[in-house]
C-alpha cells in the first residue's frame, strides 16, 4: 500500500533568508578540551575552626586564608589548618582583610564618611572607592565621582557594593543599579538585566585570570569572556549568600559563607572525559538489582554519594532503554567492549521485563510488559503501592486512574514482584533501545533473533488486544492506549492522540525494521493512512501553546519516536509529512539549547528539504542550534544531585506569558533568560532532557542522585551521526 506522492525530499545545501544552516560540509564541529567548573566544599570536618565564615583572601604567594568566627585559618594541600595568633599575624591578616577589619583604613584621605566605604580598589597609583554616596577614582589625594557613560546612556550610580580591577585592568564597579567596567576615559560598558545581568544585591567583588566575579544575597555571578554566568544553589556553594571572595593565581574562587567556604575549580576536561565519569558513576550507585536497571539513586545522607540505593521507579523500562540507546551508539562511536557489554546486559534486562508478567500469582497476557522488578526477598511493595492510595488518587487527581490489587504481582518464580500499569512512556523507552541496539550493536544470528523475539512478543500483545496494553486484569493500562477508536472518537485522549499516534506508528516501525515480517507494515499502513495517525501528529504530536508549553517528558518522547520513524520510513509521501511534523516541532523546542533534540532532528533532516503548495522548505537544521548543543553538552554539569535551586529572583528572567503556561498551580514559577532561550544546564534543575527547564525553582534536598545517562545519549548520537568530533 502506498499513499500519493506528496514531496520530493532532496539533497540540498540551500540557505533559508536572513538564517545560517548547516550542511553535510559543516560538521563534524571539533569540540576539544574545555574548562568544566566543579564545587568542592570545606567545612569544620576539613579543619576550618568554624563554618560561620566571614571573608577569604589571596595572599602574594598564592594562599588562601579563611577569617571564621573562630579565627583565622589556611589551607593546606587539601585541608585547613589554624592559623596561631601574634604580631606577624596581626600585620598579615590587615593586609588581607582590610574590607572586614574597616576598607576605609587603606585610604589616608577619604573622599567621604570613612564610615560610608564598602571596599576599595587599586592599580598603579589610581584608587578607587567604593561607597553608599558614589564611586570615587583618584589618587589618594584628589577626588572625582564617576559618572559613567555609555553613549547617551549616563548612570549617577549609588550605594557603590564593590570595586576592583581586572585581569585587563579595566576599573569595575557594582551597585543596586547595575555592573559596569570603565573602557576608555569617561567612557564605560554598563550592564543590567536586560544585557543579561543576572542579579543585582551585591555583597562583595573580585577579579582574576579567568574574569570577574561579584558576590550577591543569593547566588555569585561571573563574567567571562562577553558573558554571564550564575552559580546559585547547593550545587555551587554551601551557602547563596557570600560574603567574600578571593581568586588564586590559577584562577580558582573561593568563597566566604556562613554555612563554611565554596570553591569552584576549572578543570580541563573532554566530553569523552565527561562521557566516562557518567559510565563510572553509573556503574558505582545507579544499577538497581542483579539485572542492573539503570536509576536515580537516593541518598539516605543528603550529598553524600557513599549512602546511595538505587531506585524502584514507574520507569524502569523507560530509564533502561535511554540507557541501551545511550551505550549502543557508545559502541558504534568507540567500539568500547565495555560499552558492548553494558548494551547486551541492558537490552537482557528489558527483555525480561516483557516475560516476567507471564504467570504467578496474576498472570498478563503473553507480552505484557512490566514498569519494574523488586525480590521478594525485600520490603513488599503493595504496602507503599496500594487500593487506598488507587482510590485517593482517582478521586482527587486524575478520574481514569485505574485501581489496581495488587500493582505489584508476584512472578511464577516468586522470586520477584513486578510491577503492572505500564504506559506509553515504557513503550516509548524499550523500542527506542531496541532499535539502535539492532542497528549498531547486534552482529550475531543469535543476538539479532533475540531481540526480534522480544519485540514481536510485545508487539503481537498490542495487535492482539486493539493496539492497548491489557493488564492482569484484562483491562486496558491507564496510558497506554492507542487504538483508532481511542485515538480518533474518544475525547479523554484528545491531548495524546498526535503523540500516540506516533508512538504506536513508531513501535510498528521498528518491528518491521527488525523482523521484515510484512503484516507489521501492513498494520502500520492501515493506521498511518486509513485512520489518519500520519496526520495525527502532523502539526506537531504535543498540543503546543508556544515554546515553554508544559509537557517536556513528552517532547523528549515525541523525538525518541521521530528518530526512528523517520529514518526508517521509505515512502515519500509519509515522510513529507513526518518531515513537516518534526519541523515545526523542533523551532518550538530549539529555545531549549537541548542536544539529544538537536542531534535527533539533525540526523532526521540534515541535507534535506520539503516541496508543497507553498513552495520548497530547507530542513537542515540552523548553525547556532549546533553551537548551543554543544556548549550544553560542555556545561553539562557534574553534581548530578538533586539540590534546591532557583532563578525565580534573578533580574535576566523573563516569566512565559499567560497563554502558555498561566500562572496557577504547576504553570506557575516559569520563565527564561532575556535572550529567549531557557537558563543553561550549568545554572539550571533540569538535567534530564525529558525535565522542564523552564520551571524557575525546584525543591530538591540533596538526596536524590540522578544518573548522567542523558549526557551519555546526546553525546553518543552525536558522535555517531558525526556531527561532533573531540
Amino acid at each position: 500500500m502506498r499513499i500519493p506522492h506528496v514531496a520530493a525530499i532532496l539533497f540540498c545545501t540551500a540557505s533559508v533568508a536572513g538564517q545560517v544552516q548547516m550542511t553535510p560540509e559543516d560538521v563534524p564541529v571539533r569540540v576539544g578540551a574545555f574548562e568544566q567548573q566543579v564545587h568542592i566544599a570545606y567545612t569544620t570536618r576539613d579543619g576550618l575552626p568554624s563554618n560561620d565564615v566571614r571573608s577569604v583572601a589571596c595572599d602574594a604567594e598564592g594562599s588562601i586564608f579563611a577569617l571564621t568566627a573562630n579565627g583565622p585559618a589556611r589551607f593546606a594541600g587539601d585541608r585547613w589548618e589554624v592559623v596561631v595568633g601574634g604580631p606577624e599575624w596581626q600585620t598579615k591578616e590587615q593586609s588581607l582583610f582590610p574590607g572586614v577589619l574597616a576598607a576605609s583604613s587603606s585610604v589616608e584621605n577619604p573622599p567621604c564618611d570613612a564610615n560610608t566605604i564598602r571596599a576599595v580598589a587599586r592599580h598603579d597609583a589610581e584608587l578607587a572607592v567604593a561607597a553608599e554616596s558614589g564611586l570615587y577614582i583618584g589618587d589618594g589625594t584628589g577626588w572625582t565621582m564617576a559618572l559613567p557613560r555609555q553613549g547617551v546612556i549616563r548612570w549617577a550610580p549609588i550605594a557603590i557594593r564593590a570595586v576592583a580591577y581586572d585581569a585587563e585592568n579595566r576599573l569595575w564597579f557594582a551597585c543596586p543599579q547595575g555592573v559596569g567596567f570603565r573602557e576608555s576615559g569617561d567612557e564605560w560598558r554598563l550592564f543590567s538585566g536586560e544585557e543579561g545581568l543576572p542579579f543585582n544585591d551585591f555583597t562583595c567583588m573580585a577579579a582574576g585570570p579567568k574574569g570577574v566575579w561579584f558576590g550577591t544575597t543569593n547566588g555569585v555571578i561571573r563574567y567571562s569572556n562577553g558573558e554571564w554566568e550564575f552559580r546559585q544553589g547547593r550545587r555551587w556553594l554551601l551557602d547563596s549568600h557570600v560574603r567574600d571572595i578571593a581568586i588564586a593565581p590559577n584562577g580558582d574562587a573561593w568563597f566566604a559563607t556562613s554555612a563554611g567556604v565554596s570553591r569552584i575549580e576549572f578543570h580541563p576536561m573532554t566530553l569523552a572525559q565527561k562521557a566516562a565519569f557518567f559510565e563510572e558513576e553509573i556503574d558505582k550507585y545507579h544499577r538497581r538489582t542483579r539485572l542492573g536497571y539503570v536509576n536515580p539513586a537516593t541518598l539516605s545522607v543528603p550529598g553524600d554519594k557513599t549512602t546511595a540505593t538505587p531506585e524502584a521507579t514507574d520507569n524502569d523500562g523507560h530509564f533502561t532503554g535511554l540507557y541501551l540507546g545511550a551505550v549502543s551508539l557508545g559502541y558504534a562511536a568507540t567500539k568500547s567492549p565495555k560499552l558492548r557489554n553494558d548494551a547486551v546486559n541492558a537490552f537482557e534486562s528489558l527483555a525480561f521485563l516483557s516475560k516476567v508478567t507471564e504467570g504467578g500469582t496474576h498472570p498478563a497476557p503473553r507480552g505484557f510488559i512490566a514498569r519494574a522488578v523488586e525480590p521478594t526477598s525485600g520490603p513488599n511493595p503493595n504496602e507503599r503501592d496500594n487500593p487506598e492510595k488507587d482510590r485517593i488518587r482517582q478521586s482527587t487527581r486524575d478520574a481514569l486512574w485505574k485501581i489496581m490489587d495488587p500493582r505489584w504481582p508476584v512472578d511464577e518464580t516468586g522470586e520477584w514482584y513486578w510491577k503492572c500499569d505500564s504506559s506509553s512512556d515504557e513503550l516509548d523507552g524499550y523500542f527506542f533501545g531496541f532499535g539502535i541496539y539492532y542497528d549498531r550493536v547486534c552482529e550475531t544470528a543469535e543476538e539479532k533473533d533475540a531481540v526480534r523475539e522480544v519485540v514481536r512478543r510485545m508487539t503481537d500483545h498490542l495487535l492482539d488486544h486493539d493496539y492497548s496494553l491489557v493488564d492482569h486484569d484484562g483491562k486496558p493500562t491507564r496510558w497506554a492506549h492507542f487504538s483508532p477508536e481511542d485515538m480518533n472518537q474518544n475525547e479523554d485522549w484528545w491531548v495524546e492522540r498526535g503523540l500516540n499516534s506516533y508512538s504506536i506508528l513508531a513501535y510498528l516501525a521498528v518491528t518491521h525494521h527488525i523482523t521484515r515480517d510484512q503484516k507489521y507494515r501492513d498494520a502500520y499502513m492501515k493506521l498511518a493512512v486509513d485512520h489518519g495517525y500520519a496526520m495525527n501528529g502532523m502539526t506537531q504530536p504535543k498540543f503546543q501553546w508556544g515554546p515553554g508549553s508544559f509537557g517536556q517528558a513528552d517532547d523528549n518522547m515525541a523525538f525518541m519516536n521521530y528518530y526512528h520513524l523517520i529514518r526508517y520510513e521509505t515512502d515519500p509521501g509519509l515522510l513529507s509529512m513526518f518531515h513537516n511534523s518534526i519541523y515545526y516541532y523542533w523551532n518550538i523546542e530549539k529555545y531549549e539549547m537541548n542536544p539529544f533534540l538537536n542531534f535527533v532532528y539533525a540526523a532526521c533532516c540534515m541535507g534535506k528539504e520539503r516541496t508543497d503548495q507553498w513552495g520548497t522548505l530547507n530542513l537542515s537544521p540552523q548553525k547556532n542550534w549546533f553551537e548551543e548543543g554543544v556548549d550544553t553538552l560542555r556545561r553539562y554539569p557534574l553534581d548530578l544531585i538533586s539540590w534546591p535551586m532557583s532563578n525565580a529572583h534573578r533580574i535576566d528572567m523573563v516569566p512565559l506569558p499567560d497563554h502558555v503556561r498561566g500562572t496557577t498551580g504547576q504553570n506557575a514559577g516559569t520563565g527564561h533568560h532575556v535572550s529567549g532561550r531557557v537558563f543553561r544546564i550549568d545554572e539550571n534543575h533540569a538535567i534530564y532532557w525529558g525535565d522542564d527547564p523552564w520551571t524557575l525553582s525546584s525543591s530538591g534536598d540533596g538526596t536524590r542522585l540522578r544518573e548522567g545517562v542523558s549526557f551519555l545519549l546526546a553525546y553518543y548520537m552525536g558522535l555517531v551521526h558525526g556531527f561532533i568530533a573531540e
